[in-house]
């Protein structure tokens, strides 16, 4: 081999080893017991994804120079069968205050009620529990473009879905523990959300426009039609209590409620939630939703849980990336423990 070629190898080398160093593997899995009331024993025995959805994130990313870099995103769901479902799969580019993505993105509206949620998006007892089960707006799009930015001191965020998705995902797929919310959707969907702190409290609001009938929520036969969803939040430290309060109106379902966190020890956070569901129009889908959780932090990445999880009348118990059907008693109760790991 000529020196050259061996010089180029070389340095074809360096430059896939720097390539390679911008790249992290990240992720989340979560394993116990649960036990549920629901007649046929509903989700009752050892299982994974309990506090919420599994998931491995692949991201890499460059730094381009003038404070821009580029990036991208693979994240995907592990079902308890071992299956990856695609959460998202982006490229962008990004500066300090505004940022372009392209690909399977997740919802700015369910991020946008996420940021007043202390579960931190753990779907057992989480705020965003009714926007999964009524399939309000999906929790991921593809084929869409997402922009984020802020400025002073607001954080702005949007998404647009530029061609239809191919598929739909219900939540209980045979087989694969269908990933809850995991709709597709329509060419001209959009959602926008939006927060900022007004003298230490945290307010912030979201939209989401569906223009078609986009997929069905197998937990409430919820078909989806030309919809408009909102959504409110207010967020305050009492000392060391924090509580959020929520707002939201699915279509015809107006959502209220409340949840806050509090430190009871230095390795220990209770977290509780209570949420009102009312329809005037479909009087099947009011219920309540009430949660009380634990949480031991043995270390930053490795705690150990304890939920438990009340619903009645039409609200769906969400518990981690599956819901298992619509209510079959008036009253449906569910415990959780177990051991949750982050890398």
């Amino acid at each position: 081999m000529k020196r050259t070629q061996i010089a180029m190898a070389a340095v074809a080398l360096v430059a896939s080893s720097a390539a390679l160093a911008d790249v992290t593997v990240s992720g989340r899995f979560d394993y116990g017991y649960a036990s549920d009331n629901k007649a046929g024993g509903g989700l009752t025995g050892i299982r994974g994804g309990n506090l919420a959805p599994n998931f491995l994130n692949v991201t890499g990313s460059e730094d381009l120079g003038g404070g821009m870099k580029g990036y991208f995103n693979w994240v995907n769901l592990v079902t308890n069968n071992g299956t990856l479902v695609n959460a998202n799969a982006n490229a962008g580019i990004s500066t300090g205050a505004a940022g372009i993505k392209l690909g399977r993105v997740t919802d700015d509206f369910l991020t946008g009620v996420l940021a007043f949620d202390v579960t931190g998006g753990g779907n057992m007892g989480s705020a965003v529990s009714p926007i999964l089960q009524f399939g309000a707006t999906g929790a991921f799009h593809s084929n869409a473009i997402q922009l984020d930015a802020s400025a002073a001191g607001v954080n702005f965020g949007a998404t647009y879905i530029g061609q239809d998705s191919a598929s739909a995902l219900g939540f209980n797929t045979a087989g694969t523990d269908g990933v809850a919310g995991a709709y597709a959707g329509a060419k001209g969907d959009y959602s926008v959300k939006a927060n900022t702190d007004v003298g230490g409290i945290r307010v912030g609001a979201a939209y989401a426009s569906r223009s078609t009938a986009a997929a069905s929520s197998t937990a409430t036969a919820n078909t989806l039609a030309a919809k408009s969803h909102q959504f409110i939040g207010v967020r305050t430290d009492l000392g060391s209590l924090t509580v959020n309060v929520n707002y939201m109106k699915l279509n015809t379902t107006t959502v209220t409620g409340a949840n806050g966190s509090y430190p009871l020890a230095d390795a220990v956070t209770a977290t509780v939630g209570y949420y009102n569901y009312a329809d005037s129009t479909t009087s099947a889908n009011a219920g309540t939703l009430t949660s009380v959780g634990l949480k031991y932090s043995f270390s930053k990445s490795t705690l150990a849980f304890a939920n438990y999880e009340k619903v009645t009348g039409g609200a769906a118990a969400m518990r981690g990336n599956v819901d298992n059907g619509a209510n079959s008693t008036t009253a449906r109760g569910i415990a959780i423990f177990g051991i949750a790991k982050s890398f």
